[in-house]
């Protein structure tokens, strides 16, 4: 039986994206949209229906969307109260899809390095610049008869691993690696979007991401607002970005 296949940096992007996607999905579906508690004919009905003992069903109680009817067994931990907001979700999708195009343009730089490493005049010169420590150098010598194999996994990958990030500065760090100038030129084409739109889009989310890892989200005395759409265009801008770059590198 053959493995399956490493996937490619596109395809392992499109699978990690899909987490946020989903994530949203359930917010968007398990939002409550019912202000009051269940009737006591709805519960008598659904208590009939769901075996509960006449005893307890007066405890059922239920969340309504334009998706789902959840009903809430008696003794449940959760309650309808626990949809009422949103936000906790497309926190996290918004971070889930921060990491997939992180993962996507350390896994893109990492499939052009082993090009660059077959002499002096391929490797690039941000390339020729990354810092070795003698202990590395050590190491290579006495572990790797290909040494640029051990470069590329012990010096190149690390560093690429460590430095890949939604951030506008680090998205142009990563992709001069591989010779790609003037970055935001070339995405902005591929987006048709208008100059300096992609690195403001980059340093918006960038910096949302951040806040909502090291802050919880934090405003004032409570947190930021997130909407559903608003999440939606992110995502939807985080790829177009991946895509964009995916044409300049290819």
């Amino acid at each position: 039986m053959t493995g399956r296949a490493k996937p490619s940096p596109l395809q392992a992007f499109e699978d990690n994206m899909a987490d946020a996607h989903h994530l949203v999905r359930l917010a968007e579906g398990l939002t409550n949209e019912r202000s009051r508690r269940m009737r006591r004919e709805l519960r008598d009905r659904v208590g009939s229906a769901l075996r509960v003992v006449e005893r307890d069903q007066g405890e059922l109680d239920c969340l309504e969307s334009d998706d789902v009817f959840m009903v809430f067994l008696p003794g449940s931990w959760l309650h309808r109260e626990d949809f009422l907001d949103h936000r906790p979700l497309l926190r996290q999708a918004l971070v889930a899809g921060c990491a997939a195009t992180e993962t996507y343009l350390a896994d893109k730089v990492m499939t052009r390095v082993g090009d660059l490493l077959t002499s002096d005049d391929a490797a690039t010169d941000r390339m020729k610049k990354l810092p070795m420590s003698v202990g590395e150098w050590l190491y290579i010598e006495r572990r790797y008869e290909r040494r640029r194999r051990g470069l590329r996994e012990r010096v190149v990958k690390p560093y690429v691993r460590e430095n890949a990030s939604t951030a506008p500065n680090k998205v142009g760090e990563m992709l001069s690696l591989i010779g790609v100038v003037i970055w935001t030129k070339q995405v902005d084409a591929q987006r048709a979007s208008s100059r300096g739109d992609t690195e403001r889009l980059l340093e918006r989310v960038t910096q949302r991401r951040n806040k909502i890892a090291h802050q919880g989200d934090r405003q004032g005395f409570g947190r930021a607002a997130l909407s559903i759409e608003e999440t939606k265009v992110d995502l939807a801008d985080l790829k177009s970005v991946v895509l964009a770059i995916e044409a300049v590198v290819t």
